[in-house]
This record gives C-alpha cells, structure tokens and sequence, in this order.
C-alpha cells in the first residue's frame, strides 16, 4: 500500500504527488518531498517521514528543534495516519493533506476521526462497471431490486428495466425520480437498444456494445472542459456589441479547486453561468467528460451544483428544516426517511454545522449561512460545484475557513469552480486560477505561484493593476504562446468528440411534460415547507390577523348594528356601503398578502425549477396554505362584522362569497408576484390593481358602457358587491356572480401558471 501526499502550502513552485512505502519530509535535497530552506526556515533537514505501520500508516517525528503537527496536535515520536489528515510541518510551516492509495473500504467506527468520514461521505461509491446485458433485468441502485447496480442516490431503487421482445433488447423506465436518457433524450416508453447507444442513468453514462453495458461513472469524476466560448450581448446604452467572452479555451480536471478572478467587467460571472449550463454561448461549446453539457443539461444537470453569490435558503426554517426539505425534493421518492435524515445529519457534520442544525437560518451567522447553503447543494452528492462569490463580505478568518472548507470538498471528489473578489486565502488553498481580462479575454491559466511569476508580482492582489497596464489582446496573445498554456490548456485539452463517436440528442431541450405522480408529490413536500415557513414566521401571521381584526372592528365602530336602524332607507344604505367595504376587504387580503409571495423566494425558485421543481406543484402549495390564511382572516372579519352589524341575508351565501373574493385577490397577487422584478415593485402594483376593484364595483357610482363591460369582465369585487348587496336588501342571491368569481380566479391562476412555466427569460430576472 501506497501513501500519497499532497502540497497545500504556498510558497511550493508546482503542487507535486509523491507515492512509496515511505516518505521523508524535510530541507534535505533526498527528501521524497524536499522544503526549500530559503522559503520554510522551520522545517528540519529530516523533519519527519511517513511508514507503513500494523494498521495502515504512521507519522514519525524525527526534528530535535521544530514540531510535527497531526490536525493540529503536536506528534511526541508517532502517530496513526489516515485519509484526510493534516501534517504541519513547524507551527508556521508547510501544510500537506494526505490521501492513501488503495486503501481498503473505512471502518466508520467511533474510533475514526470526523475528517475520514467526511473524505468518505464526498467521495461517494460510484464506480465504472460492465454489465453483460444477457436477457436483461432491472438495472437501480439498491442491490435488492435490481440486477445492475448503480450505487448513487440520484439512481432510484429500481431505475429502469431491459429486457427482451424476440431478438431485440429493449430498455424502458420505472418510473424513476430523475429519469433514462437514451442517446440525450428522456425516454417515456419502451426503447430498442442498437449497438453504440448511451444511456445516462443519474451519474452514470452506460455505452451499449451489443453485448454488455459499459459504465462510466461520473461520481466525483467530471473533466470540465471550455472550447472556444464566446459570448456576445447588445450594449443597452450605445446599441452596439459587446463582448463578454473572447474564445475561452479552459480544461479542469477532477477533484481540483479553480478560482476564477479578474477585474470588475471581465466576464468571470458570464462564464460561470456558461460553464454550470444556465446559459448558452454565442459560439464554442462546454463539455462535461465529453458530452455537450448544453445539448444535454436535461440528465447532466443532476450532477452539477451551483451556490450563488446570494444565499437561496428560507430563513424562518431551521437548518435541518431546510435541508430535509431540499432532499425530499431533489432526491427519488423511494429514499426512505431514516436514509434522508441520515444523508442531512452526515452534511451538518462534514460542513460543522450539526450543533445549528436547530437553529434558524435567519439566525446564522456570515459563514454558517455560507456552510449552510454548501450542504444544502451537497445533497444529491453532485460531482460539479460551482461557487459565485460566496465569500463576498466575510471576514477574513472565516473567508480562510471556507476557502479550507471548499479545498476539502474538492480533494473529496469535487471539481469546484469559484469566483471571489478575495484573494488573501486562495494561494494556499486553490489548486489553480484562471484570470480573465477586460473584453473577457483569457491572460493566464496555472497554479497561482505560478501566477505571481508569470505576472512578475509579489501578490496575487497586484495582478489586477498589472493587468490594466497594457491591452487586454496583447494579454491573450502573450498567454497563448507561453508554456502555461501549453501546459495547462493544449496538452490537457482532450480530442473533439466527432458525431459518429457521441450520439447527439435529437433536441436541445427536452419538453417539460406534466406528470401527476411528480405534481402530487411535490406539492406535498411542498406545501408542508411553505407551512413551515409561515410558522417560522409568526409574528407574520399576528399582523395578518391583526389586520382582519382592526378592519372588523372599524367597520362594528362605523356602522353599528344595522337592525338597529328604523329608518328603512338608511339601513339600506349602510347595509349596501358595508358590504361594499367587506367585499373590497377580502379580494385587498388575499392579494397584498399573496403580491410578494413568489418574487421575495425567485433566487431559490429558479434554482430549483432549474433541478426539478414542478411549477403547477410550487402554485399549488403557494395557494393552498394562502388559502388557509386568507379563510381565516376571512372568518375573523366576517364573524366580528355579523355579530356586531348583523347584516341580513344567508350567513353561509355571505361567507363563501367573501370567500372567493379572497381567492380572487390572492391568484392575481399570485401573478403579481410572479410578473414583478422585486419585491418593492410588487408592493407598488398592489394598489394599482386594487384602486379599480373600488372605482369600478359598481357600488360608487353607476357604470355604463366601457365601464360597465370592464366592470363585468375585470372586476372581481363588482359580482362580489353584487351578489352581497342583494342578499343584504332583497335575501336573493345570483349564482352567476359566484361562477364568476371562480372564473376570475381560475383565469388568474392559469396566467401565474403559463408565466411561470414559459417565461424563462423574465424568470432570469431574479
């Protein structure tokens, strides 16, 4: 067995892998891994070696003058060594990260410290296989059920089936969570097999030989690579083009942290989008292990993760809430709850966050919401991740503990993509940087020691000033002709997958098709979030009802009990203004309290209608646990107002039409919502769609013409007068306002709904 240590310092030209039985550590020049005395003073001529001992491997301590460090405890003469174990070298010195090489499977005792479970947990178990087809059988993750096993969670138990019909094979899907691709496309019924197909089963992509499935596994096995990405956007100001990326060449290999830096305007937040598959370039294409990520992000996507620069998580839930939450969202239906709960509880552990798991988000702080949002991207075990700006406005110490965090979800398994405006913490801990210039143009590539010798700097910080010293195209000039490039880019760049090797998906983007088991589904998850989060909230739902309540009791305070009133006229009057008040009350409730409902949660909505989100599922929590609210309001008005006022007419006919009302302002404040840019644009639309729903009821003034046909067909509160006033005056109620009222809010709702699933491109607002 084999020891593998690996460089995390700076200072060290070339991050280098040493591998043997036994490993020196020191100045001496025959070290397997030698210091240079001019840049690590306190490292010993032999400090330390790592050999092979009973149990696996030990750390010896041999300096008579400087200390050997084990995660951060002082070694005395040996120590145990294991997966993901810390050596410093001196109390200021070096720092390596060890990795073992055929190492036998963990023994996840209670003896084995936390960081080789942690390195366990991000490495997963997926691994390459071959399947020799036979007469078929079910192919899934759990070994019970199916023939061919694919251990990851984003496989459902039994996943797909081949089987045979006469001397043909054919495969068809079971109804899985994430769904079977053949050649790019999702497949809904039976499918022949041909030689030379693919399939693409959660992160594994299986060739088809005519005889047997090979299976490669892209399980903390993704090579990102950038060809020729250009990106190019219309000027809003001089209507002229504007390049954000010129011909980007990038190649990123498995398990290595790459932080993206450059100026304010270099297209690092373009790129990032382009390289997660948010969005299209212009010309070039991203390729993940070979497949067009952007062809086929519909069965790529599952494996790719993405923490935004702002923080996508409610936070009236706790932690745990949230995370337990996101996993019955994004993984199969099949996963037990004990399995999901174990899955969350081993995230809090690997981010540090298992003695907040109680606590409510909006109570992190900086970091631990950043940690947060890490795990809760970490769920489905992606293998990509792409970090924007997450460190952006923390301190420095936490900036250093989250860039740590990120190395070690990268030496886990991860490729991890990063963009950050902080530079003190990336030269010890990331692998490499790309820098990009003004007009998006590619000035370096490499680790960044090497950086600070390309760029003639003593910091990495000073390479922004140098980069405004001369065109950005003699940049990119310079860089193509380097030896970095050479060597990190051209000699890396695998060879172009041709048509007649890849099969190419018969559609960029697959339809998003209805499915009513998912709808269901996910309307149950979600539903019981969106109730959690309102009573996460409660000092929300006390002003909501607290609303109902002072209108209620304005409305006893003004017009008294109306049977009260001997003057027939004037009880008339009053009883037809008060009716007026409730109906504009109720329809007021439901909108205001629905207008900011999907705007204010967008960052979050988008990224995960972008995994898996149902839109007629999000709609149906949304106006299911409104609906709950709003009724109650509705009960506390109306039965405040009848007791005081006592207005006349069917108790029952009154209240379910106060009522639909409600739901009539609360699907319009739906697509309020869903149609507004932010949430103060929403509040400001409120009283634009309310004002008509006074002016136009009919109880103001009476209508003709125009008004009066905008009156019937636009406005829900004039059938609400309606048929209120005529149960108040003459106890006769026309159904036909209560079919309206439905209608307007059927109509309402089936606009919010068609917006949200075919308005992409205003959904990228957000």
């Amino acid at each position: 067995m084999n020891a593998r240590i690996r460089i995390l310092s700076p200072g060290t030209p070339v991050l280098r892998e040493v591998t043997g039985d036994t490993i020196r550590l020191g100045r001496n020049p025959d070290s397997e891994i030698a210091f240079d005395p001019a840049i690590h003073a306190k490292v010993s001529g032999d400090h330390a070696r790592i050999e092979p001992a009973v149990n696996g491997f030990a750390l010896v301590h041999l300096s008579r003058s400087n200390k050997t460090l084990l995660n951060d405890q002082p070694v005395e003469t040996s120590a145990p060594v294991k997966v993901g174990d810390r050596i410093r070298l001196g109390f200021t010195g070096p720092i390596l990260l060890v990795e073992l090489l055929d190492d036998p499977a963990p023994d996840f005792s209670s003896t084995v410290q936390a960081d080789e479970h942690h390195f366990a947990l991000l490495r997963g178990t997926a691994a390459a296989n071959r399947f020799t087809v036979g007469d078929g059988g079910v192919i899934g993750r759990d070994s019970t059920a199916a023939k061919f096993v694919l251990d990851h969670p984003l496989v459902s138990r039994a996943h797909a089936k081949i089987g045979s019909i006469g001397e043909r094979l054919v495969i068809a899907d079971l109804k899985s969570a994430n769904g079977t691709f053949v050649n790019g496309v999702r497949i809904k019924k039976t499918v022949e097999l041909k030689e030379g197909d693919r399939l693409d089963i959660g992160p594994f992509s299986l060739k088809f030989n005519g005889r047997a499935l090979i299976s490669s596994s892209r399980d903390n096995n993704v090579e990102l690579v950038a060809r020729n990405v250009c990106r190019v956007v219309k000027n809003a100001t001089t209507g002229k083009k504007l390049t954000l990326l010129d011909n980007i060449n990038l190649v990123i290999k498995p398990k290595e942290f790459v932080c993206l830096l450059g100026p304010s305007g270099s297209g690092k937040s373009t790129l990032l989008t382009i390289l997660c598959g948010r969005a299209a370039p212009d010309a070039g294409s991203v390729t993940i292990n070979g497949a067009n990520l952007h062809a086929n992000f519909a069965q790529l996507k599952q494996g790719i993760a993405m923490v935004p620069q702002k923080d996508a998580l409610h936070d009236s839930l706790s932690v745990e809430q949230a995370m337990t939450y996101t996993a019955e969202l994004r993984l199969p239906a099949d996963t037990g709850r004990s399995e999901r709960r174990t899955t969350v509880s081993d995230l809090l552990s690997v981010v540090g966050l298992t003695s907040r798991s109680g606590t409510r988000i909006r109570s992190l702080s900086g970091g631990q919401l950043k940690r947060a949002s890490l795990a809760n991207e970490l769920l489905s075990r992606p293998s990509l991740l792409f970090l924007d700006e997450v460190t952006s406005g923390l301190d420095e110490q936490t900036d250093q503990e989250m860039m740590e965090l990120f190395r070690m979800v990268a030496d886990g398994g991860k490729t991890v993509v990063c963009i950050t405006h902080n530079l003190s913490n990336v030269e010890a801990f990331c692998h490499l940087v790309v820098i990009l210039t003004a007009g998006g143009k590619l000035a370096f590539m490499g680790t960044p020691d090497e950086a600070k010798s390309y760029f003639r700097v003593a910091r990495l910080g000073e390479v922004y000033k140098k980069l405004g010293a001369r065109p950005a195209e003699e940049w990119e000039e310079e860089f193509a002709k380097s030896s970095y490039y050479n060597g990190y880019i051209r000699d890396r760049m695998p060879e172009e997958v041709g048509a007649d090797d890849e099969p190419a998906p018969t559609r960029e983007a697959p339809k998003r098709k209805l499915e009513l088991t998912k709808v269901y589904k996910q309307a149950s998850v979600l539903t019981r979030r969106y109730k959690s989060i309102w009573w996460g909230n409660s000092s929300a739902l006390l002003a909501l009802f607290g609303q109902c309540m002072l209108v209620a009791l304005l409305l006893g305070m003004a017009f008294g009990s109306l049977p009260d009133i001997s003057n027939p006229m004037e009880r008339a009057a009053k009883s037809s203004t008060l009716v007026f008040l409730l109906a504009v009350s109720s329809f007021w409730f439901g909108c205001n309290t629905a207008a900011k409902e999907i705007v204010k949660e967008r960052t979050l909505y988008v990224r995960e209608r972008a995994i898996n989100l149902d839109d007629l599922s999000y709609l149906f929590s949304k106006l299911g646990i409104l609906g709950i609210i709003g009724g109650v309001q509705i009960t506390l008005l109306y039965a405040i107002v009848k007791f005081w006022c006592d207005p006349s007419g069917s108790v029952f006919l009154q209240w379910i039409t106060l009522i639909a009302l409600m739901f009539a302002g609360t699907t319009l404040g739906l697509l309020i919502s869903a149609f507004a840019s932010s949430e103060e644009v929403a509040t400001a639309l409120v009283p634009i769609v309310v004002i008509p729903q006074i002016v136009l009821s009919g109880a103001i003034v009476s209508l003709s013409g125009l008004s009066d046909i905008l009156s019937r067909f636009g406005i829900a509160s004039h059938w609400g007068y309606r048929a209120l006033s005529e149960l108040a005056l003459n106890d006769k109620y026309p159904a036909k306002a209560l079919v309206f009222l439905v209608l307007h809010s059927l109509i309402q709702y089936g606009a919010t709904y068609a917006f949200l699933r075919f308005g992409d491109k205003w959904l990228k607002r957000g």
